[in-house]
């Protein structure tokens, strides 16, 4: 039964949701684009140490980073959604329990995936590089990848946690501290030291470590209820988990399982200098997807926190707002590259061969209109989420992540050959608006009618 009295003196169930949403929007926009700053900053050091082989080298590993990304959103958002929503029905007991089982679950996971990672290091680069001779550069990066694989985790995971535990400023300044620490040693390990891809790799390693001491210090605060002393594991609760959060990790390894076909693709259509150029795109447009991911972050622990109290009519306004300012974000961002995409690819190459620039500039402009759509679905998709609608999530990421991606790719590299990877972004996303537009009218029906959402994904 929920808490009346909670519901009327708790600052996430009342008053002008306006003002509520952007107190969570700022930070938790901020946060992300700070992650894809961590991204860019690795991609323009070497870029503008070592080259186009760097690059190439660099954007291979995606699919290996995307992975311990993705683990720590599984169970980062897999048990967040369900520990605002029992705070909101006011079972804090059990909340704490979710809390406690998803960390070790997430330390289980890291070290399966670091150990096998370190052992096999050199036969992953040469998979991922498809035998192409920079492979040892990837080689080089990767080894430290697997190093610091469980921050790569945890950073994550306690970054959406505290918009959870209401405090989403400490989200953004423990990815501050990360990216900062990451542009300083960069600069040292990558331009000062001449240490190359390992210096990249380190860089960003340390920086995570940094990134996840911060976060994990707010836990210590008077009013966190994410004491790890105070959890208790529940081994029951792994499925829910898993459920709720297989959308998350799809969302977040289907991109990167995208990257690794793409890269195939591109080194059999164009070699190396294509590689490149889809390397400068995918850290243009990580940038535009993480502040649209941050927008969807900040609703999302508002959302399921009123679902939880039976505040549904606050509920579907908080997603309007989230869907309004991720069209404004991804408008402002189509603007700027429609008009100045050669500025862009100057970030990341001092001086870039004509075919590089051709192949960046193309790619550019057809894919940043596809941002627009991108947003609403992100939205919805983290929406379906939080108010506990795995089934819908699930397929909804899984359309957008995966099918739509690879029918789309392989259909227009057929028709269009290589600029036919460009153009499939923009199908891949309007298919997958529409699927996600078709699954919403089915939940909000439920929601309407009071009837319980939550399904399991079958």
């Amino acid at each position: 039964m929920r808490k009346v009295a909670s519901i009327n003196s708790d600052r996430l169930l009342s008053g002008n949701i306006t003002k509520l949403f952007l107190r969570y929007l700022f930070p938790s926009v901020c946060a992300t684009l700070l992650i894809a700053v961590n991204y860019l900053i690795d991609t323009i050091c070497v870029g503008m140490k070592i080259g186009e082989v760097g690059l190439a080298a660099l954007n291979v590993v995606v699919p290996v980073t995307g992975l311990l990304y993705a683990v720590g959103y599984l169970f980062a958002f897999g048990s967040s959604n369900l520990f605002s929503n029992c705070m909101g029905e006011g079972d804090t007991k059990l909340a704490k329990r979710y809390y406690g089982t998803s960390v070790l679950c997430l330390a289980v996971f890291s070290v399966l995936i670091m150990v096998p990672g370190l052992i096999f290091n050199e036969q992953i680069s040469r998979l991922l590089c498809a035998g192409a001779p920079f492979y040892s550069m990837t080689a080089d990066y990767l080894r430290y990848v697997f190093i610091f694989a469980p921050f790569y985790c945890f950073e994550t995971f306690y970054s959406v946690y505290m918009r959870n535990d209401g405090a989403p400023v400490f989200s953004m300044l423990g990815t501050f501290v990360t990216c900062s620490t990451n542009i300083v040693l960069d600069i040292l390990l990558v331009w000062e030291f001449d240490l190359g891809m390992v210096g990249a790799s380190l860089a960003t390693g340390l920086a995570l470590v940094l990134g996840f001491l911060v976060v994990f210090s707010a836990t210590m605060r008077p009013k966190s209820k994410l004491k790890l002393w105070q959890s208790r594991i529940k081994l029951r609760l792994i499925k829910p988990i898993m459920v709720n959060g297989a959308p998350d990790f799809l969302r977040e390894f289907s991109g990167s399982v995208v990257v690794l076909l793409v890269n195939v693709i591109l080194l059999k259509l164009s070699g190396q200098t294509a590689v490149s150029a889809y390397g400068v795109i995918a850290n243009l447009g990580n940038v535009v997807i993480c502040g649209l991911a941050g927008v969807s972050n900040a609703v999302q622990p508002l959302v399921s926190y009123n679902i939880g109290a039976g505040q549904v009519k606050r509920a579907k306004g908080l997603l309007r707002l989230a869907q309004i300012t991720s069209a404004v974000l991804a408008g402002a961002y189509v603007l700027f590259a429609e008009l100045w995409p050669d500025l862009l690819v100057s970030a990341f190459l001092e001086e870039p061969t004509p075919a590089l620039s051709m192949l960046c500039r193309d790619g550019i402009r057809v894919i940043s209109p596809g941002y627009i759509l991108a947003g609403i679905s992100i939205v919805l998709n983290v929406y379906f989420e939080a108010v506990h609608a795995p089934r819908e999530a699930f397929w909804a990421a899984t359309i957008r992540g995966l099918l739509a991606p690879v029918v789309c790719i392989i259909a227009c590299v057929l028709l269009w050959d290589l600029s036919g990877v460009w153009t499939s972004f923009l199908a891949t996303e309007a298919i997958s608006l529409l699927a996600s537009v078709l699954l919403y009218r089915g939940v909000d029906k439920k929601i309407e009618n009071g009837a319980p959402v939550f399904s399991e994904i079958q």
